[in-house]
C-alpha cells in the first residue's frame, strides 16, 4: 500500500488474514485501532493474548460444529 506507514500496512496485512476479512475491511479495522485510545488497544491485545494463553482450541471446538 503506497504512502501508508509500514506499521499500519503490517496491521492491515494481519487483519486481512482473518477469515472473511478483505482488504477494505482490514484497512477499516486498522484505522479504527489507530484512532482508538491506547488503553482500548491495550485491552484488545490483552484479550487476544489471554485467549491464546489460557484456552486450548479443543476446549471450544464443540462450539463451532
Amino acid at each position: 500500500m503506497t504512502g501508508m506507514p509500514k506499521s499500519l500496512d503490517e496491521l492491515v496485512a494481519s487483519f486481512s488474514k482473518l477469515p472473511g476479512v478483505g482488504k477494505k475491511t482490514a484497512e477499516r479495522l486498522a484505522i479504527y485501532m489507530l484512532r482508538s485510545t491506547f488503553s482500548d488497544v491495550q485491552e484488545f491485545t490483552n484479550a487476544l493474548t489471554n485467549v491464546k494463553t489460557n484456552i486450548d482450541i479443543d476446549e471450544v471446538s464443540y462450539c463451532f460444529k
